[in-house]
């Protein structure tokens, strides 16, 4: 069976109880991150998102070219699809408007000969995270800012699907999803709203709550933000959740008196107190689940909050479970990976993935690179040892490197095939990259890519980071060894890796190590500020071209800045 699993604005213009100011609201703000994953003969072919062929950051509508995409790699047509899974975005009150009409009408001018299903936007988080992971059985949680909106008869929203619980045993086929009581407020929701507070606050501008430019990042900022917040103490009479805020963190996070004094707070302390109570709620909220037994030796967790790698470092280190597993991809981009997931278990009982999940692109030739190359001068090597060699000498000589190897990520994160590398050590090279090449915050910290088996020796914490959602505290006697990614805190999001899923990248880390003694590297996406990561060597070549790099290194080959060869 063929199926493809489909995330992006479908239908969305549609007259909704004669509200055209809804319908133009929904169709320009509220759909992100738009996605396709394709399994051909029940084997997971490829996921990608269509920001990363269409080049428009967060981009979520129709994805016309990862069908495309997808198609290509599957060396089928559109005609040969048996099954389309699309992840809902409403209540039934709006398919009413939505599903007899305009849904399938735009499915079937793609797929004619498919059948479509529309499934709950959290069921498919849950799916994302429940067939991504290595356990047979246990509990998945889904938590997000709206997931499913509600429509009243009148077309006005009315509450949001945010949160979900269940239990699955794979063995026996068993996926019970129990959804949450629909409500306006919840754990993402809050820190949405509050982040957005702070960082207009911050930046002293003018942003509209539904930019797409804006929206999906100012959450990831205050995060970082929150490390430079210097409060020794919260302030007694400092209340950090007011009326008309989330309900769940009314209930569970502290309440501290009247909100006057918090507004004299700094950004910086606003996020460090933001921060601080969103992880105590969350801690609460899932102490409270394992309490009730919901939670035992399995955990698997998906929705944007997950994206919040302090909290979820929180929830490890509390062992709120044995085993904890956040796909690398547990915001809205995974959606399609779990609707295409969901359908094949539901039809067939199991799902056939590639062990690396973190790598769901495509691979390119010689022949597609060369292409992208034209007339631009390079070095091939047939050795990839010795291309290794040669790029960990330059980022011993302190040089930044575009790095494209491999199958391109599925999800947010740069997890070593599309990244930009440098030296980690110079605490000055965290400004230099935020400068000269991302363009962004002052403040915005950087992340590391090491050798797994070093984990230990340089930071205080030991569990998996395999798709760089978690923070870790850096060993004090490391710090100054790892300037330019030890955040104001002290901590580092890290990707530990190894020869088994990321051998290109593993291959650099030795040489590198061996070069300099230092296993880890200094690790950001390829791309430019407000840029999608690159995902073809067109798009590698381009950036490269339009940003401030030495080198690039994609495939076998190595370009340097002024064309000459290497």
């Amino acid at each position: 069976m063929n199926v493809v699993g489909l995330y992006g604005a479908i239908g969305w213009n549609v007259v909704l109880s004669n509200n055209p100011k809804l319908e133009k609201e929904v169709n320009n703000s509220w759909t992100h991150g738009a996605s396709v994953t394709l399994f051909k003969d029940d084997n997971h072919i490829c996921s990608v998102s269509e920001e990363r062929l269409s080049r428009v950051k967060y981009d979520g509508n129709f994805p016309r070219k990862s069908i495309e995409y997808c198609l290509s790699v599957g060396n089928l047509d559109k005609k040969d699809i048996d099954l389309v899974v699309i992840p809902s975005m409403a209540n039934q009150q709006f398919y009413k408007y939505w599903i007899n009409g305009t849904v399938v009408k735009k499915v079937k001018r793609y797929f004619p000969n498919a059948r479509v299903q529309v499934v709950s936007h959290h069921i498919c988080h849950a799916a994302s995270t429940v067939f991504s992971c290595d356990y047979n059985e246990g509990a998945f949680v889904t938590l997000d800012n709206a997931g499913s909106v509600l429509f009243d008869t009148v077309g006005q929203i009315f509450a949001c699907e945010n949160h979900s619980l269940g239990y699955f045993n794979k063995r026996k086929g068993i996926f019970k999803y129990f959804p949450g009581v629909p409500q306006m407020n919840n754990f993402g929701n809050y820190y949405w709203l509050w982040a957005y507070h702070i960082y207009v606050n911050k930046i002293d501008k003018d942003i509209k709550l539904t930019d797409p430019f804006y929206r999906e990042t100012f959450c990831g900022k205050v995060m970082g933000l929150s490390a430079y917040g210097n409060l020794k103490e919260l302030p007694k009479d400092g209340r950090v959740a007011m009326e008309g805020m989330p309900q769940v963190a009314m209930e569970f996070l502290p309440q501290t008196g009247k909100m006057g004094p918090y507004e004299t707070l700094t950004p910086e302390n606003k996020a460090q107190l933001l921060q601080h109570n969103f992880e105590q709620g969350m801690l609460t909220y899932f102490k409270l689940l394992k309490e009730e037994t919901y939670i035992q030796d399995n955990l698997c967790l998906a929705g944007g909050v997950f994206l919040n790698i302090l909290a979820n470092s929180v929830l490890h280190e509390n062992n709120i479970a044995d085993n904890i597993h956040i796909p690398p991809f547990p915001d809205d981009t995974g959606l399609s990976f779990g609707a295409a997931c969901y359908g094949i278990f539901k039809s067939k009982g199991k799902v056939n993935l590639p062990h690396n999940i973190s790598l769901l692109g495509k691979t390119y030739t010689d022949e597609e690179i060369e292409q992208a190359l034209g007339d631009i001068k390079y070095k091939k090597y047939d050795n990839f040892d010795e291309l290794c060699e040669v790029v960990s000498g330059y980022l011993a000589d302190n040089k930044i490197v575009g790095w494209f190897q491999n199958r391109s990520e599925f999800g947010p994160r740069a997890l070593g095939s599309r990244s930009i590398l440098m030296n980690p050590k110079p605490k000055k090279n965290k400004g230099i990259i935020n400068e000269r090449i991302k363009h962004r915050e002052e403040w915005r910290p950087f992340a590391g890519i090491m050798l797994e088996d070093h984990q230990e020796e340089y930071f205080e914490d030991t569990y998996p980071n395999d798709y760089m959602l978690y923070s870790l505290t850096v060993r004090k006697h490391k710090r100054k060894n790892l300037g330019a990614i030890t955040h104001e805190d002290g901590s580092c999001r890290i990707q530990t890796v190894n020869k088994e899923l990321h051998p290109e990248v593993t291959t650099l880390l030795e040489k590198y190590k061996e070069e300099t003694g230092c296993p880890i590297l200094l690790n950001t996406s390829f791309n430019d500020n407000g840029q999608p990561i690159v995902e073809t060597p067109e798009h590698a070549v381009d950036t490269f071209n339009n940003i401030d790099l030495d080198y690039l290194c994609i495939g076998n080959y190595i370009i340097n800045k002024n064309f000459k060869d290497t």
